[in-house]
């Protein structure tokens, strides 16, 4: 599985607005493919935008104005790591996709020596009206042992419930009704590792 890879480590400061920048010129040209990124690109142009006035205003090497260009960089690279889990999720896998949004693809990788590969398309539907109870589903990975699916309130920041499933579908009950729930899996095979979905929330009815 190929993955946009994101490494600022060895980027300077005008490597990383370049970077940006063609991120932000491929997935325009192809808007077809990536329709609703996120973050938008018109945070990730902001965003540039203040990291270049922010280098330039460093360069006299006023402490105030160095500490506001490494706090733009970061802010630049967070949203560069943010988009690339976006662009992920609509590659799923193909490299071509991958440069298509302006970002390198990574090596791949070889999940027969038993590493999880990243958990796709969970969907979580209340069971019904009054029965306090979610359905979730997973796609299936044919080497996965269990598929653990986590899930706890929303915004209230305590330790994810885990509950093991050898199937790639699980009822969750015992939930308070009309409290809004957010989930996540990862499947579990020779690896103990977890390699999670993207968390997605719903309300139990």
């Amino acid at each position: 599985m190929r993955r946009p890879t994101t490494d600022f480590r060895n980027l300077d400061s005008a490597q990383l607005i370049q970077f940006g920048e063609e991120i932000v010129k491929k997935m325009e040209e192809h808007d077809a493919v990536f329709v609703t990124p996120t973050p938008s690109l018109t945070v990730m142009s902001a965003a540039i935008v203040d990291f270049r006035k922010a280098v330039a205003n460093a360069a006299f090497n006023d402490r105030q104005a160095i500490s506001a260009r490494r706090e733009s960089r970061a802010e630049l690279e967070y949203l560069i790591n943010e988009l690339s889990k976006y662009v992920d999720t609509m590659a799923r896998g193909n490299p071509t996709i991958i440069l298509s949004a302006g970002f390198v693809p990574s090596k791949e990788v070889d999940y027969s020596m038993g590493l999880n590969p990243k958990a796709l398309n969970l969907r979580v539907e209340p069971a019904g009206l009054g029965t306090m109870r979610v359905v979730a589903k997973i796609e299936p990975w044919k080497k996965a042992r269990y598929y653990q699916f986590e899930f706890r309130k929303k915004g209230a920041e305590t330790e994810w419930e885990k509950v093991l499933s050898t199937k790639a579908v699980l009822e969750i009950s015992n939930l308070v009704a009309f409290e809004e729930y957010e989930f996540r899996v990862t499947y579990l095979g020779r690896d103990t590792n977890p390699n999670y979905s993207d968390v997605i929330s719903t309300f139990a009815l």
